[in-house]
């Protein structure tokens, strides 16, 4: 009787039912727990700056990582603010010129006006990390309030609890309230400045004896932003209002987080100074892959310099509570990288950046490239190098007794110029179809054929670097000596690069300026000219030079120009052989105001002639000429410029940047002799600017300074 019973309800409609549920109520709680834990570990939505990135072949960029929802620990600490007194701040409001020598200063405004207003673009000398995004700039109400970001919408934001949807949001809440920094009655000051040194640097910003809307009471509060931990600290010294809402907290882009001061959330009564409190963001791991091209696989912020184009994934992970997320960023590699920067007859294309100690592309603005710089040797090159390539029509002597290749470069160091002697392995780079253009006029002006394909050794062993020292623009008017390379000049290499479809010179130098092929001419002269220089002295010029003579005698003509193109003989010499292995001297006594160009055309005892290297020498009675600027770079300090008059005379001094923005001017009167003149360069943000003198009649006369 027991199994029929037992199966009777086994196998009953109300039975099966309830298993039914059963089970239904096991899967749903099932699919309840995986959704759950989905929600725990991937709620962080994490992006990059930049999005994707198109980079030039061997360049790098830089991208930061960001990830939110980010909370704060708010926690109460010793009040310990520092005294502006000690550090160079930047002023805002300073009514009784308290901080700035007794002259009481007002910033401009950005927007609004000194009861409610606010300061717009204030850069951070770090990039600070709130609520999980990234800036680098801030702007500060006049009513208490610090906005991340360089702008805001709103210049007033107090009377209200937080957090709170309406504007301003983004912000650390010093003393939100509302506050006055009209008229000069009152001691109030407001300004902010830089303490320690990277990577622990912290932005102060400071609110000293703060006046409110109504009434006498003031206030001292300072906020700090700490580097690389990105928290902020709040130090409330004295607060005497007790009729005014006041809140003081941070609250993240939407208003709708806030961590707040301990009962001061749109209070009007504080309590418990001096004291301060610390706000500590939760702290984000990130990771990418794959390693491929990166500096470092952890950390918010990455170098990448992938070799062909590549995707990104970074992970982060909230440490606080698990939290987990991830994206991609794709960096492309511009495939213009792969061509030669320059097209013939065009421009002069330049690129004016720092050098990396492994090795710098120069490009234009195309990612094609100009030329790659390394430094190395005995005293490598550093900071800034002003990197140019022109191409002619075609071949050409440029003025010269020399045939020179259509394309010529001109690389100048920022810092330690000619006749410094920074060294550097220099690539350049040149098309076959330049060398074949050379080749057309070789013959016909006796000189030896450049390479004609990859395999032309001989071609390749009559190709001549030369290298003019100094300045100038083309090769008879630098205004240092030349120097020759070749594949027999040790370090010199002429490859052909099969992939790129161009050739690489690679030469190992010391010293920077122009760059010009050109080869060695079909028949030598018996005469050698190991040097030709010359020096101004007392209103003259003296020039010396020394040859190798194998001919029986020689004659030295030295001609002159002042254009560097049309040259008149102003002097000729001849000397026997043996009288030739001495230095030669001649003096110019009377040379031609301005640029004076020599050349000494040398004569065989056969009538066979051939022309030195062309110099040129500067020739003053008026008019001035630049020296140097010192320190550069300058930092914290002013810039002096030298100049060197050459009569009485006042010059406008201009300084601007590289889009040609015009930042400062001043004008001095000039003495005869060196003089030295300060430049207001101490508020000039970091970068590259030119300063340029003018004076009536003269050509301006232009010279770089760095700011760090």
């Amino acid at each position: 009787m027991y199994k029929p019973y037992y199966n009777i309800l086994r196998y009953s409609p109300f039975v099966r039912n309830r298993e039914i549920q059963n089970c239904m109520k096991k899967l749903c709680l099932i699919l309840a727990m995986v959704c759950l834990a989905g929600m725990s570990f991937a709620q962080l939505t994490v992006t990059t700056n930049p999005a994707s990135a198109t980079i030039c072949s061997g360049n790098s960029v830089s991208i930061t990582a960001s990830a939110t929802p980010v909370s704060y620990t708010t926690s109460a600490i010793t009040n310990n603010p520092y005294d502006p007194t000690f550090f160079a701040t930047n002023i805002l409001v300073d009514q009784l010129g308290t901080y700035n020598g007794g002259t009481p200063y007002l910033e401009p405004l950005s927007f609004g006006n000194y009861d409610d207003g606010r300061w717009d673009n204030i850069t951070l000398p770090f990039t600070f990390r709130f609520y999980g995004n990234t800036f680098n700039a801030v702007n500060i109400s006049t009513n208490g309030w610090i906005g991340l970001g360089s702008s805001n919408s709103t210049a007033t934001g107090f009377g209200v609890a937080l957090p709170a949807a309406g504007a301003p949001n983004n912000v650390i809440h010093a003393i939100t309230c509302d506050l006055d920094f009209r008229g000069a009655s009152t001691a109030a000051a407001l300004q902010y400045f830089l303490v320690g040194s990277s990577p622990n640097r912290k932005f102060v910003i400071d609110y000293s004896n703060l006046k409110f809307i109504s009434g006498t009471a003031t206030a001292n509060v300072q906020v700090i932003l700490y580097e690389t931990t990105n928290v902020v600290e709040i130090h409330t010294t004295s607060c005497t209002n007790t009729t005014l809402n006041k809140a003081q907290g941070v609250e993240n882009s939407t208003g709708t987080v806030a961590s707040v001061s301990t009962g001061r959330n749109n209070t009007t009564t504080w309590s418990g100074m001096p004291n301060a409190y610390r706000f500590t963001p939760d702290v984000i791991n990130f990771t990418w892959s794959p390693a491929t091209g990166l500096n470092t696989t952890s950390g918010a912020t990455v170098t990448a310099t992938p070799a062909v184009t590549t995707t990104y994934t970074v992970s982060a992970t909230n440490v606080s509570n698990g939290q987990t997320g991830n994206t991609t960023v794709t960096v492309t590699i511009d495939p213009a990288s792969y061509i030669l920067a320059g097209t013939p007859g065009g421009a002069q294309i330049c690129q004016n950046i720092s050098v990396s100690g492994s090795g710098t592309n120069y490009r234009d603005g195309n990612c094609n490239i100009i030329a790659n710089i390394l430094p190395a040797g005995g005293s490598p090159v550093s900071n800034v190098i002003n990197t140019c390539v022109k191409v002619d029509t075609g071949a050409n002597k440029m003025g010269s007794s020399s045939l020179y290749l259509a394309r010529k470069y001109d690389i100048d160091p920022f810092l330690n110029p000619y006749p410094a002697t920074s060294t550097a392995n220099i690539t350049l780079y040149y098309k076959q179809s330049e060398f074949n253009n050379y080749n057309t006029k070789a013959t016909d002006s006796g000189y030896k054929l450049l390479p004609t394909g990859p395999a032309d050794a001989t071609g390749i062993s009559n190709l001549l670097l030369r290298q003019f020292h100094g300045t100038g623009t083309n090769p008879t008017n630098y205004t240092g000596p030349s120097q020759d390379f070749t594949t027999a000049t040790s370090g010199l290499t002429v490859t052909w690069n099969a992939t790129r479809s161009w050739w690489e010179v690679m030469v190992p130098v010391t010293s920077f300026s122009g760059f010009y092929i050109t080869s060695a001419p079909v028949s030598v002269l018996p005469i050698n000219m190991e040097y030709f220089k010359g020096i101004p002295q007392d209103g003259k010029h003296l020039l010396n030079w020394k040859a190798n003579c194998s001919s029986a005698s020689v004659t030295f003509e030295i001609q002159r120009s002042t254009d560097g193109q049309h040259f008149s003989t102003i002097h000729s010499l001849t000397a026997s052989q043996a009288r030739c292995a001495q230095p030669f001297d001649y003096t110019d006594a009377q040379p031609e105001n301005g640029i004076n160009y020599y050349r000494i055309k040398i004569i065989d005892v056969d009538a066979k002639a051939t022309y030195s290297n062309i110099i040129s020498l500067i020739h003053k009675i008026k008019g001035m000429d630049i020296v140097n600027i010192s320190p550069n770079p300058v930092m914290n300090d002013n810039a002096v410029l030298k100049m060197n008059a050459f009569e009485k005379l006042q010059v406008n001094i201009v300084i601007s940047d590289f889009t040609g923005r015009v930042l400062r001017t001043q004008a001095a009167q000039l003495i005869p002799g060196i003089n030295q003149v300060p430049l207001n360069t101490f508020r000039l943000a970091k970068g590259t600017y030119h300063v340029t003198v003018y004076t009536q009649g003269e050509p301006p006369k232009t010279i770089r300074l760095l700011k760090q």
